[in-house]
């Protein structure tokens, strides 16, 4: 028995889509956006016309969120935080970064700092110190709530990426559990011991083996995706070939890829498409269940 076919690339190109429509997620990723923009807007009675250094450093260190609070300071200039550990490194050797965190000296060392950059007692580059230079308005920029909703929602790209695979993962898993089967997400052997997205029944018994991608835009990344994923591929067909020593069961190995930033890189959406036995987009992820039945029951096929 042969099994069911694998869909050409071009077939797999159309059943792909740009952008993929989670509702659910999109609720989530809004309702935290605007809680955390509750959260870490400056309001007058926090302002109240005080010192700026006094200001500051309450907003920073008010409550959760320390981090995001002072990459919005940080976002005002053309500084980061990677520079800012370098300069904190400066002003107060052989103290950790961690530290800023608990210590209120520490906090009000690197404030100081952040609103006056050329008044370092320690030599600091000028050339650094003119690129952490705050705008004047920058008391009315973290009062400004569109404006810090804007700066919030930039930052929770990142996560907003992870939730929108997270869910594809779901609708796979959803797939398998509907068809009869179980699934678990986990580090597998024949890999060595790569996580795997997916496996079918478990990491112990793996029978089948699903890597899920959503790529919005593109990136380098996903050159170095494709080809690890073609590397998990080839574990999976050395052990194949060896298996019948062992009389181990078969295994396949599955991708399921969609969204606009694979589309647009075609060279390494083929090579995701070779890396496989078997590649689905989310719009035919319902025809993995005759994949299912092959591999696990194939008396049902």
């Amino acid at each position: 028995m042969s099994g069911p076919p694998k869909i050409t690339l071009n077939e797999l190109k159309k059943h792909m889509q740009l952008f993929l429509d989670f509702p659910h997620v999109e609720e989530l990723i809004e309702t935290q956006l605007q809680e955390t923009v509750q959260e870490i807007l400056l309001t007058k009675a926090q302002n109240g016309g005080r010192n700026p250094v006094d200001v500051l450093h309450d907003y920073i260190n008010a409550g959760e969120n320390w981090e995001m609070r002072l990459g919005i300071v940080v976002g005002f200039t053309q500084g980061s935080i990677e520079k800012l550990k370098r300069v904190f490194a400066a002003l107060c050797p052989g103290r950790s970064w961690n530290e800023v965190k608990t210590n209120t000296c520490l906090q009000h060392r690197m404030v100081q700092w952040i609103v006056n950059p050329f008044e370092a007692d320690v030599y600091i580059p000028p050339f650094l110190q003119a690129s952490f230079s705050l705008p004047g308005n920058w008391v009315d920029l973290l009062q400004n709530k569109d404006y810090i909703q804007g700066v919030v929602r930039s930052k929770l790209q990142a996560k907003y990426a992870v939730w929108i695979g997270n869910e594809l993962e779901s609708q796979i898993k959803n797939v398998i559990e509907n068809s009869g089967y179980g699934t678990q997400k986990g580090k597998v052997e024949i890999v060595d011991n790569k996580e795997v997205d997916v496996v079918v029944p478990d990491t112990d018994n793996p029978r089948i083996l699903i890597m899920a991608s959503y790529q919005l835009t593109t990136s380098s990344s996903q050159s170095s995706k494709a080809n690890e994923q073609m590397r998990m591929y080839r574990k999976v067909q050395e052990y194949r070939d060896s298996r019948g020593q062992r009389k181990s069961p078969d295994i396949k190995f599955i991708n399921v890829i969609d969204g606009g930033g694979w589309l647009a890189r075609l060279n390494d959406l083929e090579t995701m498409w070779k890396g496989c036995d078997y590649c689905f987009a989310l719009a035919n992820v319902g025809d993995l269940k005759d994949v299912l039945d092959y591999v696990m029951n194939p008396s049902k096929f």
